[in-house]
Order: structure tokens, then C-alpha cells, then sequence
């Protein structure tokens, strides 16, 4: 069973939907925080014991980082997703060769980091979307919550190009171009 993040991210704010609704309602106190908190150290102090204790099949795989660190360098296809969740993803893309008039791809960082490093000829345009965290941009434009954009200089619309949905929470993303 892989579990992604979405269903990691859904489960929490079920369970933070459903604390809302026993104290407004019936009055009861349940610190889901706390709760969740706890959770989350047994199941790490299992991990660490046993090793092989694999609840949520913790491991990387060719585009995800879970508790541990992914480094990326190659062929990159359209559609493509990195994610680093407690984790850190270095991607690197400096030997990459656009063969799409518009490659896309999506990076993502939660309660984890993530690093891109582009060559600096390659038109790309980024658009983030931060909530507690940050995403350094390559014109050092950054934010700890909402949205910014960047485009590089040599952008042009009619070339192969780039663009990088790069979403970070409560973690930390930094696109370097050199």
C-alpha cells in the first residue's frame, strides 16, 4: 500500500475537521495536534528500532524523497513530479535537452527541501505556491506564504522551454541558476 501525499495531507485535515466539530458541538477537547504529534514519534521510534517496519512503506523512489534524501539528474519527462516529504530532493538539471516545445514539471516540499539547479541558458518559468515555508526563486525573490513568479531572461514562448510548478509546506525550495 503507497500512500501519497495527498491522502497523508487528507487524513489530517479530517481528523482536524472532525476535533473542530466534537468541541464546537459536543463539547469535547481533542488535541489532534498532540495526538498526531505522538503518533508520529511511536511510529519513527518503531522505525528506528526495527528497520524493516514499514507502515507507510517509507523509501525513495525515482521522483519522491520520504525520510530520506533523492538525488535526481537526467532526462526529465512532461508530466513529471518530485517530492520531498521529511525528506530533501536535489534535482539536477543542468544537462537536461528540452526535446518538448513545453516540458512541465512539479516539485514539491513538505515538512522536507528541495533543490534545482538549472543551466542558466535554459528559458524556464517558475510559479510557486508557499504555505509556512519557502521557495527562493533564481532573481533571490522569495516568500514564506502565498505566491510569486519568475521568468527567466531568455524566455521566449516560441522556443523549447521549461515551466516549474514549485510548491512548498511547511518546507523549503531554492532554484539556483547557474
Amino acid at each position: 500500500m503507497k500512500m501519497s501525499i495527498s491522502l497523508i495531507i487528507g487524513i489530517f485535515f479530517i481528523f482536524l475537521g472532525i476535533s473542530f466539530i466534537l468541541k464546537v458541538i459536543f463539547k469535547i477537547d481533542f488535541p489532534v495536534f498532540k495526538i498526531l504529534i505522538a503518533l508520529f514519534f511511536i511510529y519513527l521510534g518503531f522505525k528506528i528500532l526495527f528497520g524493516s517496519f514499514n507502515v507507510f512503506h517509507i523509501r525513495s523512489d525515482s521522483s519522491s524523497a520520504v525520510f530520506s534524501e533523492l538525488n535526481y539528474s537526467g532526462e526529465i519527462e512532461d508530466g513529471g513530479e518530485y517530492s520531498a516529504v521529511f525528506g530533501k530532493v536535489n534535482l539536477d538539471l543542468r544537462n537536461v535537452v528540452l526535446t518538448e516545445p513545453e516540458t512541465f514539471i512539479k516539485v514539491n516540499a513538505v515538512f522536507g527541501g528541495s533543490e534545482i539547479f538549472l543551466p542558466s541558458g535554459l528559458p524556464v518559468k517558475i510559479k510557486s505556491d508557499v504555505v509556512f515555508g519557502g521557495v527562493q526563486l533564481p532573481d533571490r525573490n522569495s516568500g514564506g506564504f502565498g505566491s510569486a513568479r519568475y521568468k527567466s531572461d531568455n524566455y521566449d514562448s516560441s522556443a523549447n522551454r521549461l515551466i516549474i510548478e514549485a510548491n512548498a509546506v511547511f518546507g523549503g525550495i531554492q532554484v539556483h541558476q547557474y
